[in-house]
């Protein structure tokens, strides 16, 4: 009865530590964070050399890194700016379906129902400020790269490719093919601000860290024809592998950098920004607008930029997210100083939404308020008014 009772008291003490753990799994729950816009410039290669051709290993590097950032989790790029031509030359009505815009179907909808809903039915011309317009377009940091060296080991050490050296000779090569044993590339990639060129965030990653077993026979002839042979080889893995790491090494240097976006459009009682889905926001998120100081060599968004800074005090609105779209959302104005959002504003995280939270129903206007600063320190809207300047 004893040996019995005991085994009652270790089953039920399991049960309860596996119960526990269980609950804390439950609470694990991930941390949100808002994927940063970048812009994807090209990553520079060597080709590889065959006998009697070669192979454009740059096109297939290039081809392969959007993918890379496709699935990335801490960034997302757009393969047209949000913006398509200057609103001071464009004839555009406020549809915002129009050639001035970028947009998918769906937030085209959005942003015509917007204005409408706003009252909106002149230009976009007048909305827009030519110091700060053009910012809509700029990412957060511009990512570039280079492939230093991309090597393929055959049999016999016999190597084919290419490092900071140069290419390796291809004679005595047979012409149709070589079995190769190993795939090893180095490549660097850095992130810059966009109008600067300031390197913000650099990453390499090593021949030693890609160095892959990939036993296969490399047919030269189907490779001299593109590059969709190669896609289907163990290469392919070897250099997505070095594009991820080298991606991921940026991302972990640039946490530091907080997270913004800009307005795209002002429409009095909301404010459209640039990010939907596709960075992360979600109905609920409360976001604070400031206004920049915009200095160029000449013109305008037509001229060298010089530098930038936010305008002083606190920030001119505080908005709450109501409609989140592929790249756009829409944010109720909840509080505002004496200055109204212009075009290009920077916008930055206040707050995410509570996990309870409820989207208001439709029609309900939000409370205007007062506050200057919060608990956490961060800095808000300093006062309400109902006019802007």
């Amino acid at each position: 009865m004893k040996t019995i009772g005991k085994i009652a008291v270790l089953v039920a003490g399991a049960a309860m530590t596996m119960g526990n753990q269980k609950c804390q799994q439950q609470a694990a729950v991930p941390e949100r964070a808002l994927k940063k816009i970048v812009d994807m410039g090209s990553i520079k290669s060597s080709a590889v050399n065959f006998p009697g051709g070669s192979f454009d290993f740059q096109f297939v590097a290039n081809q392969q890194v959007y993918g890379v950032l496709q699935e990335s989790k801490d960034f997302v790029f757009k393969y047209a700016p949000p913006i398509a031509t200057a609103p001071l030359t464009s004839t555009t009505n406020a549809n915002g379906d129009t050639n001035l815009f970028n947009l998918s179907k769906a937030d085209s909808a959005m942003m015509k129902a917007s204005a409408v809903e706003a009252g909106k039915t002149d230009s976009y011309d007048v909305q827009y400020a030519q110091t700060a317009w053009c910012m809509v377009n700029v990412p957060q940091v511009k990512i570039a790269g280079s492939v230093n060296s991309f090597e393929l080991i055959g049999g016999g050490g016999i190597t084919l490719g290419f490092t900071p050296a140069g290419a390796y000779p291809t004679n005595g090569l047979a012409s149709a093919g070589l079995n190769l044993q190993f795939a090893q590339l180095d490549l660097s990639m850095i992130a810059t601000r966009p109008l600067s060129s300031t390197v913000v965030a650099a990453s390499n990653v090593t021949s030693k860290q890609t160095k892959t077993a990939v036993n296969f026979s490399l047919n030269f002839g189907a490779f001299s024809v593109g590059p969709s042979a190669y896609y289907q080889t163990p290469l392919a893995t070897v250099s997505k592998t070095a594009l991820t790491k080298a991606v991921s090494g940026l991302s972990d240097q640039l946490k530091s950098e907080e997270w913004y976006t800009r307005v795209m459009a002002n429409h009095d009682t909301h404010l459209i920004i640039v990010g939907g889905t596709d960075v992360g926001l979600e109905p609920g998120d409360q976001l604070l607008v400031y206004n920049e100081e915009y200095y160029w060599e000449g013109e305008p968004c037509n001229s060298k930029y010089l530098g930038g800074v936010a305008s002083a005090g606190a920030a001119v609105a505080k908005i709450e997210i109501d409609s989140v779209g592929d790249e756009i959302s829409r944010g109720r104005v909840i509080e505002q100083n004496d200055y109204n959002a212009v075009i290009g504003a920077k916008v930055k995280l206040f707050k995410f939404h509570a996990a309870d939270y409820v989207p208001p129903a439709a029609g309900v206007q939000p409370t205007s308020s007062s506050v200057a600063s919060t608990s956490s320190g961060s800095q808000t809207v300093a006062s309400k008014a109902t006019g802007g300047r």
